[in-house]
């Protein structure tokens, strides 16, 4: 891995890249939950120095994906049904704001493109595999937003995306959840093109929350 040093420090993008290479790696399984993170061992794996470990750790327990027992080390925390839930909710909040400023500003190219991935998470859903369904459904949320003129809210909105581990993904997205967000994909490109502000929203609103799971609350 390439790093940016200076004077043997990681400049503040260094370090943000060893984070989140970390951080995907955690997420895609390669780290388990549990797991202690030596700083040895990530120096030799990440090809960095001792340093830039302990800022990456750092920026690490700060996004919540690892936590800091004094004179033990970092371990990668569990991913709990709360943290998840939050970050649903959160992500939904951004979400309905971003869908709300793409109406009026999309054109009928980006429609057609929409129509087109929405058709290939409903085939991903029907016949592929969970990497499929997770490139498909990823395709057209990009398209979706590729239009929206705050660029911040999109980058965040992939960010939370981003922190749910890709098996804890594949646990909650059982087949009536995948099929009914295969049918609101094609929904919200039709509600898209009429420029129906208020009920796109609501059906982001709800596609967004569908991810939610149940409480013993």
């Amino acid at each position: 891995m390439r790093t940016a040093k200076l004077n043997g420090e990681m400049t503040g993008a260094g370090t943000k890249d060893l984070a989140l290479q970390i951080e995907r790696d955690i997420n895609v399984g390669r780290v388990s939950p549990g797991s202690w993170l030596k700083q040895i061992d990530l120096e030799k794996t990440y090809g960095v120095s001792r340093l830039a470990v302990r800022q990456a750790l750092e920026r690490l327990a700060e996004r919540g994906h690892v936590e800091l027992f004094p004179n033990r080390g970092y371990r990668v925390k569990e991913f709990d049904l709360q943290r998840f839930n939050n970050i649903i909710n959160i992500r939904a909040v951004l979400e309905v704001a971003a869908a709300e400023m793409v109406v009026g500003t999309i054109n009928s190219e980006s429609i057609q493109r929409l129509r087109s991935l929405a058709g290939e998470f409903k085939s991903a859903v029907t016949i592929g595999t969970s990497a499929d369904q997770e490139v498909a459904n990823r395709a057209f949320h990009q398209e979706f937003l590729r239009s929206c003129t705050n660029r911040d809210i999109v980058e965040l909105i992939f960010d939370l995306r981003d922190r749910i581990p890709v098996a804890v993904q594949r646990e909650k997205n059982n087949a009536p959840m995948l099929q009914r967000s295969a049918r609101e994909h094609f929904e919200m490109t039709e509600l898209l093109e009429k420029g129906d502000k208020p009920g796109l929203a609501d059906l982001v609103r709800r596609h967004s929350l569908g991810s939610l799971l149940p409480t013993n609350s």
